[in-house]
């Protein structure tokens, strides 16, 4: 009799620790925290195109300071160029150490290809100037690269990557881009009046 209240006892408990120890689901709505679906190769190949945008559009900007550096004679733009240097290079640092976290390289696809061509040619046409036109073209066309992606962030970049954390990074892009547009339109006042 003993034995068997033993048994049961401890069939009861075996039965009970069985369904406590059920395999732990990510999607269960009981655990607290949903788990995405891993990202097609499809939607990797997309994230990869928008991590090769943000390589390019940093990279023309740390050109295009750089060369503001040396050539520009308005103190203000010279300051200008030397934040958009360092900034345009730590944003270029967090997209490269994102792209290894996610495990997704930069491609250059379309939109890539086509900043790295406007680079090429804002480039071409900053360095037909000096002294005060170079200031004047170079705020400008700061002014112009910058709203340009702003809007290529909001109506593009942003409605198309799907990994969390490329889409956290595109935000605190955006903040920096629209903070950079803000100043660029402060020095463009004050050449413009000066």
């Amino acid at each position: 009799m003993k034995i068997k209240l033993i048994v049961s006892a401890m069939s009861l408990g075996a039965v009970l620790l069985a369904s406590g120890c059920q395999q732990w689901n990510a999607t269960s709505p009981f655990n607290g925290y949903t788990q995405t679906a891993p990202a097609t190769p499809a939607q990797m190949k997309v994230d990869a195109k928008i991590l090769g945008s943000l390589v390019v559009l940093n990279q023309n900007e740390m050109a295009a300071a750089t060369l503001a550096q040396r050539k520009a004679s308005n103190p203000s733009v010279k300051n200008y160029a030397a934040w958009m240097y360092k900034a345009h290079n730590q944003n270029l640092q967090e997209t490269q150490s994102l792209s290894q976290r996610i495990g997704i390289a930069p491609e250059k696809g379309a939109t890539a290809l086509t900043l790295q061509r406007q680079g090429r040619q804002e480039m071409a046409t900053l360095n037909r100037f000096n002294g005060k036109a170079f200031d004047r073209v170079y705020i400008n066309a700061m002014v112009k690269d910058h709203a340009a992606a702003l809007h290529m962030i909001d109506h593009k970049l942003k409605t198309e990557a799907t990994n969390p954390q490329l889409r956290r990074q595109l935000e605190a892009t955006r903040a920096h881009v629209a903070e950079h547009l803000q100043q660029a339109r402060a020095v463009q006042r004050e050449i413009a009046h000066g």
